[in-house]
């Protein structure tokens, strides 16, 4: 007589491959270049920790144990994680998702998050039967680089490279445009603003090359800070992408976001790219009307969802 369970441990070496064969199995497509990005840049690190790699065997008393699953917590900077999830949502879902869970509480990791599209209703419910929160609902968009926004006449914007602030300088700045911002709130409050920088720098292979400080100047007043502009190119996409465009309280309903969007594609355009492409939290919704004006089309939608380090502090989702 055959009895089979399924058993979750730490991946072994040996196995290794097999286990990111999983993964990508588990995966569309469209994700297997970011899972191959994360592993190259795991191996490139001086000696790769894949403590956080899973897998799921089912034990057969006859034929003996074959690998069934694998997941994987991907650390990231600034005490961060990303989850690539296994496969299916049966009995070596649900354990390894456990597993990946326990191992992200024993290391105290702040956030550690992964993606779905809205579509997936199944995938979802186990997430959250896992303890997950969905916490951005994110909408990627584009537009050409040769559109342009009317300005409003009497105030104008200048802006100065991000390098010239000392790090302190940029922690407040940071630090005070996140100040009531309705973007994706629940990851700043879960994250701060050390590894929101932390993981602005890890999204761009140019680090700060296009980071700006934002100024404004009416006539007859100095130049006054009003916010932060972060470009970055994306050459595979033939695009610029619009990282972060925020702006102090303040300065909040003055119609500085045209002319914001508008240093945006004047530079992606001389740059010599087609498009600028950003995502926005569709729970916005003043950026996303902004958007719309502007002319910016979704071409894919995301929910983030994500274990917080003090999970009892936000509301349960309801799916």
């Amino acid at each position: 007589m055959q009895t089979r369970q399924v058993t979750v441990r730490p991946c072994p070496p040996h196995c290794r491959l097999e286990a990111l064969q999983q993964l990508a199995a588990a995966h569309e497509s469209a994700r297997w270049q970011a899972l191959a990005e994360a592993v190259d840049s795991q191996m490139a690190q001086p000696s790769p920790d894949w403590a956080g790699l899973f897998i799921a065997e089912r034990v057969n008393e006859d034929e003996g144990d074959a690998l069934c699953g694998a997941a994987w917590v991907q650390p990231l900077p600034g005490n961060m994680a990303q989850l690539w999830q296994p496969a299916g949502e049966g009995e070596s879902a649900q354990a390894l998702l456990s597993a990946a869970r326990q191992w992200v509480t024993k290391h105290d990791v702040a956030l550690c998050h992964t993606v779905i599209v809205p579509e997936q209703s199944a995938r979802a419910a186990l997430l959250v039967d896992a303890g997950m929160q969905r916490i951005a609902p994110l909408r990627y968009l584009a537009a050409p680089s040769h559109t342009r926004l009317p300005e409003p006449p009497a105030t104008r914007i200048t802006l100065t490279p991000w390098a010239m602030l000392t790090p302190e300088a940029q922690h407040a700045l940071m630090s005070a445009v996140q100040v009531d911002s309705l973007d994706c709130v629940a990851l700043r409050e879960a994250l701060g603003t050390e590894a929101l920088i932390a993981g602005f720098y890890q999204q761009d292979m140019a680090a700060a090359a296009h980071w700006y400080v934002v100024h404004v100047t009416r006539p007859g007043q100095a130049p006054d800070t009003a916010g932060v502009l972060l470009l970055t190119p994306r050459p595979e996409a033939d695009a610029w992408e619009l990282m972060l465009m925020a702006l102090l309280p303040a300065w909040r309903g003055e119609r500085l976001g045209e002319q914001l969007l508008n240093e945006a594609f004047h530079q992606a355009q001389a740059a010599g790219v087609e498009r600028v492409l950003l995502s926005v939290d569709a729970t916005n919704l003043p950026a996303c009307r902004l958007y719309q004006r502007a002319g910016f089309i979704c071409y894919h939608s995301e929910d983030v969802y994500a274990w917080l380090h003090d999970l009892s502090a936000w509301p349960q989702t309801v799916v």
